[in-house]
């Protein structure tokens, strides 16, 4: 039985959704897509004749590949990439600056410090009024000249008296926790395989419309992928090779394409 549906211009990428393989659970949904492609090849080798003549050609070799660009990054899809679940920590570890003031020969951090007691910020930065580098004061149990104390409880740092006029400028970097969630790229894990469904719109000749799904039992991802941050907007990129086997229904398949209209349910 021939398809009912002849020319169709793709006018509309929606969405790619991916699941574990083998009728899995959902893993990421791309909605802010730029574009996708399903590159399709084979190899074909000329069977030859009489005079070199192309009597025949050998094919083998076909291969699928899905590779685009999502207009933001998907958490999903680096823990696809990476190979590695991420996971909500209550605690975890972030450094940062911390630009202060000092007062009183006190100053106090914006964030509560954690590390080895009594270590939890190294070194205090002491910037002159061109925000060149005074000197470095390091942390000790008691304040002391060329040396600081530090509570964490109050967040207070305390200095020598004379050591640090009011007024000055200083830095500190040191570990805060805080809530958050982590993915890890981790040497010895690597990419997945999913099951896909790209989804488009499409429209025919007469300009009916019509939905496009292309399902690929077996999208085996790269993990090759940029995230470039700067001056221009940070998309994420993505490429997988879509694998055959017989455990999809109805042989090695790269894909099915499917063209369904607004139609009810079959019955």
């Amino acid at each position: 039985m021939s398809v009912n549906v002849n020319d169709l211009s793709i006018t509309s990428l929606e969405t790619i959704m991916a699941f574990g393989i083998n009728g899995g659970t959902h893993r990421f949904t791309l909605d802010e897509l730029q574009n996708a492609t399903i590159a399709n090849s084979q190899d074909n080798t000329a069977l030859t004749g009489k005079g070199g003549r192309t009597i025949g050609q050998l094919k083998r070799n076909k291969s699928v590949t899905v590779s685009g660009t999502n207009g933001m990054v998907s958490m999903g899809l680096v823990e696809v990439e990476v190979g590695s679940a991420g996971e909500h920590k209550a605690a975890t570890p972030v450094k940062i600056p911390d630009y202060l003031t000092v007062n009183s020969n006190k100053a106090t951090t914006n964030f509560k410090a954690v590390g080895t007691a009594g270590n939890e910020i190294q070194e205090v930065i002491v910037k002159n009024a061109d925000s060149t580098i005074n000197k470095r004061l390091t942390q000790d149990a008691t304040a002391a000249t060329g040396k600081f104390a530090y509570d964490p409880a109050t967040k207070e740092l305390t200095f020598a008296d004379g050591e640090i006029a009011d007024g000055t400028s200083i830095v500190v970097y040191y570990i805060r926790n805080v809530e958050g969630d982590v993915v890890s790229n981790i040497s010895d894990n690597y990419s997945e395989t999913v099951e896909m469904y790209v989804d488009a719109l499409a429209e025919d000749k007469c300009h009916n419309i019509y939905h496009v799904q292309f399902y690929i039992p077996y999208a085996d991802f790269t993990g090759s992928f940029d995230i470039a941050m700067g001056d221009s907007q940070t998309t994420h990129g993505f490429e997988a090779t879509s694998l055959a086997s017989a455990c999809t229904n109805g042989g090695t398949k790269f894909w099915d394409m499917t063209v369904f209209g607004e139609q009810e349910d079959a019955a």
